[in-house]
């Protein structure tokens, strides 16, 4: 049977709510034991790759990129709406739509045009965090020491073509710059995705590549 979330042509307000209806009704789509856990990269963290490890028979693949994209609090602060926004999906064959936020809880339903195909996969916001150095003193991240940071990831929701988890952050280091980062791990959840699965491992690098020119283009003018 094909999958309920493909068509030809862009899809309407009601086609996105039915995906998100779809998505909420049926859940996430991978083990609950990795839901929420994108904040912790399997590269620093032994709980996480053991997650991921005993999680079934096939692998996640690990996508991961950091990248400065400007400097100076008001370039951090418009950069931390753009996250709040979705700004980083609207890329032109790709799009956040039907989005409530960025809280833990809120759906969204990212469509994505391919090949001629529109394709829509509805998600969950899974994690938040919002952390503050003028507060609560420095953040130790990535090897740098992050003065201030915001993060949320989202997670994905039965009919989404893949399993699995996204996590998106900025941050304003000591040394003034902002860094974008982007970190997921995911695997086919439909034939079609297996099929495809090359194809599909050049969109996620694309998507990753494509969101760090975007918010550099975002914040460009608050520098």
């Amino acid at each position: 049977m094909p999958p309920p979330f493909l068509g030809l042509r862009p899809p309407a307000p009601a086609d996105v709510a039915a995906a998100c209806e779809h998505g909420r009704a049926r859940g996430h789509n991978y083990p609950s034991a990795l839901v929420g856990t994108s904040d912790r990269d399997e590269r620093r963290s032994r709980t996480q790759r053991a997650r991921l490890d005993a999680s079934g028979k096939h692998r996640w693949a690990v996508d991961r990129t950091r990248a400065r994209v400007g400097r100076g609090r008001k370039c951090y602060e418009r950069a931390e709406r753009a996250l709040r926004g979705w700004e980083h999906f609207g890329l032109g064959w790709t799009r956040a739509e039907g989005t409530s936020g960025t809280e833990v809880g809120d759906s969204v339903c990212v469509v994505a045009r391919v090949a001629g195909v529109w394709i829509r996969n509805p998600l969950r916001v899974v994690a938040f965090r919002k952390r503050d150095g003028d507060e609560g003193g420095e953040v130790e991240v990535g090897g740098e020491r992050a003065v201030k940071r915001f993060s949320f990831a989202h997670g994905t929701l039965g009919g989404h073509l893949l399993a699995g988890e996204e996590r998106f952050a900025v941050e304003l280091t000591e040394d003034g710059d902002v860094f974008y980062e982007a970190y997921a791990f995911s695997r086919p959840a439909h034939a079609l995705s297996v099929i495809g699965y090359p194809i599909v491992r050049l969109l996620q690098k694309r998507f990753h590549r494509d969101s760090t020119r975007a918010m550099r283009k975002i914040v460009a003018g608050a520098e």
